[in-house]
């Protein structure tokens, strides 16, 4: 299940959540952008994608929002880490994208709602109790011995027709005949209906008459709909053509009605089944009506008062909402921020490098401005002062100022390890590369937890990987655990003694194995190092021609590197331009390697099916290789043929090669030097005019 859809699933059901609002995209979060690891750690610029265990800047919203509820004893955080191949691996511990560490946070003390089992999936708020609701009116007759057995089938089948949110559901006809208890649940049923139909007037006038009766749960659960069914109808009235909310249509009359029926509803039943709830719908009334203010201090009381009867937060929708409902609102106030958890996400969000002209990074006297309401957390202020002074004022040694001289050795919180990782950046700053490294490493040793190794690990990254010592990266002795960061040493950074280290490696996983050998065998023969590709080619599997990629399960053999596109049995151009398998041609490269007609069978297997990956990752070889040698080049190849082969047909397969390289759109994917379309037009005019009667001449329509 994708992360969206797991967000919906639980967010869908909650009170907490206003309308639809949870629909429109992030402005600072990357639920819908594609991800990948990155092993350089970002400065202060916003990252969705690389998402660190320790307070910063970069950090979306809402990974800071968790790390701090986290300290406060209200979040359970869970970096779900990838069960794969090293191969499949995508994601580790750290970095993490932010709706990994959001979809699998939860709650550290349950909130007083009732939890619901079912929950229903919708993008409604009034539909959200459909089963639910079912569930509950059905135990409710089930129980009532006021009810005869007869009365208890016919309302319960009835319950079970209102199986859709739909304005076509039909009244019930109320039986005269029926018992009092019977006709005050068929009306219930009628009011249900009316709900579900958008009827809310309706649904309002008759909870309204069931707030009377006396059944109690009639009673009581009338009372509560009426706030639900208020709230609806208030927001209806601000609904525009499109589905949109126009807050300065909203009929205000409506919206006062809304308030007023919370209040009767503490008042009537101040420890009631749904008290928790009814004190949720609270923070949509705030955000519908614009009290910014008091949303912001209702959010406040609910961290503050966790074990309260009327405590219903719920992760992971919090801190979404929060994101959406209090940064990201246009009627976002910062003088409204009084509270240190809200002040936090608000600096460190304002300490971000700026990405437009409308972004606004907080000024050192409106942060010091803020120091009483940190009265209480010295710490969590004087480490938002460390990053200021780092981020924004470049002022790396008088940040180390504000925080503490002393290392822990048993990190029990976040706050702490975000401490301990800013004083590592500014001792990295410093350019101080064997204390840095040495530091990061004693934070290796004393970790205590997953995320604290983690980071730890990132941070190491970067020394160990300029140091090349695969024994850092694989093997017994591996300091590198996480699979996310091996795969980026062995693919990225390791070069050729490193690679063939690992191959040789009898204590190296055979994951780590396949990964290398499938690099070193790329790249080998991207950089024209036949030696070593032979050498490495003895090294695959005996089924080796087993391992490619499905492309009718779209699954790789045993979730391993497509070994097998190295199996390639050759090509036959013509009847006298024939290409034999890989590696008897890497064998006769290695002995003649400037040998045209085996060059140009080079790229004929860097042009098929099993060596494009080859041919795709030439082009990063080309910016940046841990491996020596000239980076091979099929166009080069083709252009030297026609510059001084006398051979007929291998002149004609050249220019025809050589102008099919810009095919079809202009884009060269030969690897060589570009030229420009003129010359691409001699070489046309060449080939129709020397050989004009060869297939491949007699195929050419374009030079593109």
């Amino acid at each position: 299940m994708s992360y969206q859809q797991q967000f919906l699933r639980s967010a869908l059901f909650t009170v907490c959540i206003p309308f639809s609002i949870f629909y429109h995209l992030q402005a600072h979060a990357g639920v819908d952008q594609y991800c990948e690891p990155s092993t350089e750690v970002a400065g202060n610029q916003y990252t969705a994608c690389d998402n660190l265990p320790a307070l910063n800047p970069a950090n979306d919203n809402q990974t800071n929002m968790l790390l701090l509820l986290s300290d406060l004893g209200l979040a359970k955080i869970n970096i779900e880490e990838e069960k794969a191949t090293l191969w499949k691996t995508n994601y580790s511990k750290v970095p993490f994208e932010v709706s990994n560490i959001v979809s699998h946070s939860s709650n550290k003390l349950a909130n007083a709602r009732t939890q619901l089992p079912t929950p229903d999936l919708t993008y409604a708020e009034h539909c959200s109790s459909l089963k639910n609701g079912a569930q509950a009116f059905i135990q409710q007759v089930k129980t009532d011995h006021k009810l005869s057995s007869s009365e208890k089938d016919t309302l319960i089948k009835a319950r079970q027709k209102i199986d859709a949110c739909s304005d076509k559901l039909a009244l019930i006809q109320v039986n005269p005949n029926w018992s009092a208890s019977a006709r005050q649940y068929a009306s219930y049923l009628n009011a249900t209906i009316s709900f579900y139909n958008t009827n809310f007037s309706t649904a309002t006038k008759i909870y309204t008459v069931l707030t009377q009766v006396d059944s109690a749960w009639i009673k009581e659960t009338s009372q509560y709909m009426l706030i639900r069914s208020s709230l609806n109808e208030a927001y209806q009235s601000g609904v525009g053509e499109y589905g949109d909310l126009n807050h300065d249509k909203l009929n205000q009359t409506l919206l006062t009605k809304f308030f007023n029926q919370i209040t009767q509803y503490f008042k009537l039943y101040p420890n009631g089944q749904y008290a928790a709830s009814a004190r949720g719908y609270l923070r949509r009334g705030f955000w519908l009506s614009g009290k910014h203010d008091l949303l912001i201090n209702e959010y406040v009381w609910q961290i503050n008062n966790p074990k309260s009867s009327v405590y219903n937060l719920e992760l992971p929708n919090l801190v979404y909402e929060i994101d959406r409902q209090v940064f990201q609102s246009k009627r976002f106030n910062p003088k409204n921020l009084k509270d240190p958890f809200f002040l936090s996400v608000y600096d460190l969000m304002h300490m971000r490098k700026k990405q437009s002209d409308d972004d606004i990074v907080i000024s050192w006297a409106d942060l010091n401005a803020q120091k009483n309401y940190f009265k209480n957390s010295p710490e969590l202020f004087q480490f938002l002062q460390a990053n200021h002074l780092f981020y924004v004022q470049n002022k790396a040694q008088e940040a180390l100022k504000y925080l503490p001289q002393n290392t822990p050795t048993n990190l029990t919180n976040y706050l702490q390890l975000s401490q301990v990782w800013l004083k590592g950046r500014i001792l990295e700053s410093s350019g101080q590369t064997p204390a840095t490294q040495q530091y990061w490493e004693n934070l290796l040793t004393t970790s205590k937890t997953a995320e604290q190794r983690g980071l730890a690990e990132l941070m190491l990254y970067s020394y160990y990987a300029k140091q090349n010592n695969p024994a850092l990266f694989a093997g017994a002795q591996a300091k590198i655990k996480q699979a996310t960061l091996q795969k980026s040493f062995i693919e990225n950074a390791a070069n050729e003694r490193s690679l063939m280290h690992i191959l040789q490696d009898q204590t190296a996983q055979t994951d780590q194995k396949n990964l290398a050998l499938y690099t070193v065998l790329q790249k080998s023969l991207i950089h024209q190092n036949y030696s070593l590709f032979n050498q490495a080619y003895r090294q695959l599997p005996k089924n080796a021609a087993q391992y490619v990629y499905n492309t009718e399960s779209f699954e790789h053999y045993k979730n391993q590197p497509p070994l097998g596109n190295f199996v390639w049995k050759g090509n036959k151009i013509s009847n006298t331009l024939q290409c034999p398998d890989l590696y008897t041609l890497t064998q006769k490269l290695e002995k003649s390697p400037k040998d045209v007609n085996l060059r140009l069978c080079l790229g004929e297997y860097i042009r098929s099916e099993q060596g494009y990956s080859v041919n795709n990752s030439t082009y990063n070889e080309k910016e940046h290789s841990s491996f020596q040698g000239a980076v091979f080049a099929r166009g080069q190849v083709y252009k030297d043929i026609v510059k001084t082969s006398t051979a007929a047909e291998l002149k004609a397969y050249a220019l025809y090669r050589s102008i099919m390289c810009y095919s079809p759109n202009g884009t060269n994917d030969c690897q060589d030097q570009d030229v420009a379309k003129s010359v691409r037009k001699q070489w046309f005019d060449q080939i129709k005019r020397d050989y004009p009667d060869t297939s491949w001449t007699k195929s050419l329509k374009y030079y593109w």
